[in-house]
């Protein structure tokens, strides 16, 4: 197999993004990865992050996937971003969260990243190939940060959208609104 055929593999399998490191490991050449790039082949996205021109750009899935592979190893999206990722409620977009279970070096991220150090045994699930943090696990991360009633419209929507389950969904809402009864009664 042809080194281009493999880094096509990869790529495809994680939404059109490649990392150097990877491109090494299946036996590319430094020299290779830059002829590409000067081709137009590949577009280079972060350090040592590239996106394959061939494949369409998703927008915001393909950037949180870049995000993520600039991040390294085992990162996943966290809080605030997961819920903007499965389109539960509106977040803001300039800031993206994400949880590394290892030390990261910052000057290799993009500005307006936030490293959440999240635990080496979390197991995140995929969505669109994108690996974050489960739903229910970013509602209540959530809490506190965003108004409890906005919060409650996110879990509403995860249940219309077969996130949660009925029961679910009404057990989260009443973290949701029981942290929301702490907080004023802390305030008063």
């Amino acid at each position: 197999m042809k080194h281009w055929q493999r880094i096509q593999q990869i790529a495809l399998g994680s939404n059109g993004i490649v990392t150097f490191a990877q491109a090494r490991d299946a036996g590319v050449f430094p020299a290779e990865v830059y002829r590409w790039c000067k081709a137009g082949k590949l577009l280079k996205v972060g350090h040592g992050v590239y996106r394959l021109t061939s494949i369409p750009s998703q927008g915001f899935i393909t950037d949180m996937a870049s995000l993520l592979a600039a991040t390294g190893k085992g990162a996943y999206l966290y809080g605030e971003s997961v819920l903007a990722l499965l389109g539960l409620c509106p977040t803001r977009p300039y800031i993206a969260y994400v949880a590394a279970p290892r030390r990261i070096r910052k000057t290799t991220l993009p500005k307006g990243v936030t490293i959440i150090h999240g635990p080496a045994s979390y197991r995140p699930i995929y969505h669109d190939g994108v690996a974050c943090q489960r739903p229910a696990d970013a509602i209540r991360s959530c809490v506190g940060l965003l108004e409890s009633s906005r919060l409650a419209e996110a879990v509403a929507e995860g249940e219309r959208q077969g996130y949660f389950l009925q029961s679910e969904s009404s057990e989260l809402i009443n973290e949701v609104t029981n942290a929301k009864a702490a907080t004023q009664r802390a305030r008063t």
